[in-house]
Formats: structure tokens, C-alpha cells, sequence
């Protein structure tokens, strides 16, 4: 275990034996998959706008949206001050970004994606976050989980606010 905090430490996706499980939420929102694909590429320069508990966004490496380009991204959820490095690992326009979270948080938050559907006339935007531990740390962190469920039920709900008003 040693080993494996000190590649997450370093940035250097880990993997660990244990079941990965994902907290999802999605919005269905009145515009098109173009138009939010399009916002999301813009995710640095509007993320304080985005949800009240953010921040700031940079772009720390590499080219903004590209596969291996890292987002450093401080947020508060549940009261905590998240300091999150996103290193974006596959990229599908209009349809499909996915990251990694690079270092210790890496261990049980590995990574997530957001997906954009067509749905009805407009688009179903879904936010992944995933994450491993067992049932005894799903104890251990309830108001954490449920902070980050609330905080990502919030992040679609303001989207959809931002996109069909404009």
C-alpha cells in the first residue's frame, strides 16, 4: 500500500485490486449535445460559474481539452476544500469526456467521465464520479458521499439553468 500512495503522490494512476463503484447523476436540459459540449470545453474559464462552491479552474498541462492535458480544479464539498487534478483520458466530441484524478485522492476517487445524449429535443448530461472503498469506509465517509451526490445533483441542475437561459 506504501508503494501505491506514493505513485498516487507522484500523479501516477494506480490501480488496486478492489471494485471500483460510481455515483452518478444526469439532467436533461433544453439545447443541443453541441451546445453543451460546447460549454464543457469552456469548463476553466466558467467553472466559478458553474456551482457556487467553486473556486477556480486552470489548465496545468498540456493543451486545454486534449487527452493528457491536466485540470486543477479547488472546490469546497461538504465543507472540505478539494484541491482536484483532472487528467483527461479520453475525449469523444460531442459526446463523451472522461479523466483520471491524479494523486492521493486517486486511491479512492479514481476518476469519472460526463457524457452528453441526445434526448427527446434537447441533451441528457451525466456526471460519473468514481470511486473504491468497501461498505466499512462507506460508513466511515457517509456525509462525504452525500455531500459529493449533492454537490453533483446541484453542478446538473445549474447547468441546465445556465444553458436554457442563455
Amino acid at each position: 500500500m506504501a508503494a501505491a500512495t506514493a505513485a498516487a503522490a507522484a500523479g501516477t494512476p494506480v490501480v488496486l485490486t478492489s471494485a471500483v463503484n460510481a455515483l452518478r447523476d444526469s439532467v436533461e436540459i433544453a439545447t443541443s449535445p453541441e451546445r453543451v459540449w460546447g460549454w464543457l470545453t469552456q469548463l476553466a474559464r466558467d467553472y466559478r460559474e458553474w456551482h457556487p462552491d467553486h473556486v477556480s479552474a486552470r489548465w496545468v498541462i498540456g493543451t486545454p481539452n486534449q487527452v493528457g492535458s491536466v485540470l486543477e480544479a479547488v472546490e469546497w464539498i461538504g465543507g472540505h476544500r478539494e484541491k482536484l487534478r483532472l487528467e483527461l483520458t479520453a475525449i469523444e466530441p460531442p459526446h463523451r469526456l472522461e479523466y483520471h484524478l491524479r494523486g492521493p485522492i486517486s486511491l479512492l476517487l479514481p476518476g469519472g467521465s460526463f457524457r452528453i445524449e441526445p434526448a427527446g429535443g434537447g441533451s441528457r448530461f451525466e456526471a460519473t464520479v468514481q470511486y473504491r472503498f468497501g461498505m466499512l469506509a462507506q460508513l466511515l465517509f457517509k456525509r462525504r458521499v452525500a455531500a459529493l451526490q449533492r454537490h453533483m445533483r446541484e453542478e446538473g441542475e445549474n447547468l441546465r439553468r445556465l444553458l436554457e437561459a442563455a
